[in-house]
This record gives C-alpha cells, sequence and structure tokens, in this order.
C-alpha cells in the first residue's frame, strides 16, 4: 500500500465516522422529541400504547395451555418410542431362561 491508499482508507474512515455521528445525534433529537410529546416507552412498557391496544389474545393462560399441551405430546411420543425399542430389543435377543 502506497501512501495514497492509506490517505484514501484514512479519509473513508473519517467519512464513515461522520456519517455515524450524524446519525446518533438525529436519532437522540428523535428520541428527544418522542419523550417530550409524551409518547416515550412509558407506555410501551405499561401496555397502554395505542398499537399494543385490543392484542390481549394471547395471555398467560392460553401460552399456559399451550406449552403443557406440548409437554405432553412430547412426552407421550417419547414414551411410545422407548416402549418400541424395548419390544424391539426384546424380539432381537429373547431371553431363554435354563433354571428351570
Amino acid at each position: 500500500m502506497g501512501p495514497e491508499n492509506e490517505t484514501e482508507a484514512t479519509d473513508d474512515m473519517l467519512e464513515s465516522i461522520d456519517e455515524l455521528k450524524e446519525r446518533l445525534s438525529s436519532m437522540k433529537r428523535m428520541m428527544e422529541e418522542r419523550n417530550k410529546s409524551g409518547a416515550g416507552n412509558q407506555d410501551l412498557f405499561q401496555g397502554h400504547a395505542r398499537s399494543l391496544q385490543g392484542t390481549t389474545m394471547i395471555d398467560g393462560n392460553f401460552l399456559s395451555f399451550v406449552f403443557g399441551g406440548s409437554l405432553f405430546v412430547i412426552l407421550s411420543v417419547s414414551v411410545y418410542a422407548f416402549y418400541n425399542l424395548y419390544h424391539a430389543v426384546l424380539k432381537k435377543f429373547p431371553s431363554s431362561h435354563t433354571e428351570l
């Protein structure tokens, strides 16, 4: 790399840093305006934001039911698989009792 390439690389870095600083300052301005207007993040965390109104279909009880059903399906499939595996092993290697 010659001195020309190094200066071009540093110029590109400085430009990208300036662009990032500009974007950061614009984001800060947007957040300040949003907080001043009263539509801050507190509404989102409290669940009172306009965009979240009417989204009460999925609540804790519904999720409990879904996860409980999923757990039941997983456990029943596991029991079924081990039951079939156990009988397949017994069929492949039958035990012969000679103690009588």
